[in-house]
């Protein structure tokens, strides 16, 4: 979870102008890269190749390996967040969190070498871990200002900005375990787990 929400749908490739259609490729082949081999294994060269360019054509469109992978991260492993009804109750909202996220644990459990790999990175590069506390920071403001304008934030059991970080690392634990042991963690585990959630806001 370290990209902004989009504010607007994607052009259609053909649409796209060159340059966002020769970074949209490197993106994408670092994805099937990653997801094959690991951060730490993956090298310019391959994403250009795999990529069908050149180096140059890498450091054209990123500064370095690091921006190349986030950019990657920010695309890829955009946050789970359904649409917020106003006039939904908390139980409701956190229900709808729970199917959302249901419904992208497969395709999630198919990135887990590529997440598993990327924090191990992150661990280990004091940069790294900085860009991400800032980007993870803007995530946290944005989707805080939007819990707020879905409803009354008083009635909710901690303040918006405290329920996103507990959403955000109670989503990514039950995505990394289910990735880990799909037949422990499972569907009914995720609404079980947003279950007690909700229980904790009831009057």
């Amino acid at each position: 979870m370290t990209a902004n929400p989009k504010s607007s749908a994607p052009q259609p490739a053909a649409k796209q102008p060159k340059r966002a259609r020769t970074r949209a490729l490197l993106i994408d082949a670092t994805a099937r890269l990653v997801a094959e081999k690991g951060f730490e294994r993956v090298s310019l060269e391959d994403v250009a190749s795999a990529a069908g360019m050149t180096r140059g054509a890498v450091y054209g469109n990123f500064a370095n390996k690091e921006d190349l992978l986030l950019a990657m991260v920010a695309e890829k492993w955009q946050p789970i967040m359904p649409p917020l009804d106003a006039g939904a109750g908390f139980a409701e909202q956190m229900a709808g969190l729970a199917e959302a996220i249901v419904g992208a644990m497969a395709a999630r459990r198919a990135m887990g070498v590529a997440a598993a790999s990327f924090q191990l990175y992150a661990l280990t590069h004091p940069a790294m871990r900085e860009r991400i506390e800032t980007a993870n920071a803007e995530i946290y403001r944005a989707l805080a200002e939007r819990v707020r304008a879905s409803g009354d934030a008083e009635a909710l059991p901690v303040a918006p900005e405290t329920l996103v970080r507990v959403l955000h690392a109670l989503v990514d634990g039950l995505m990394f375990l289910h990735a880990l042991t799909p037949a422990l963690i499972d569907a009914a585990v995720v609404r079980g787990a947003f279950s007690l959630i909700a229980a904790s806001g009831a009057d």
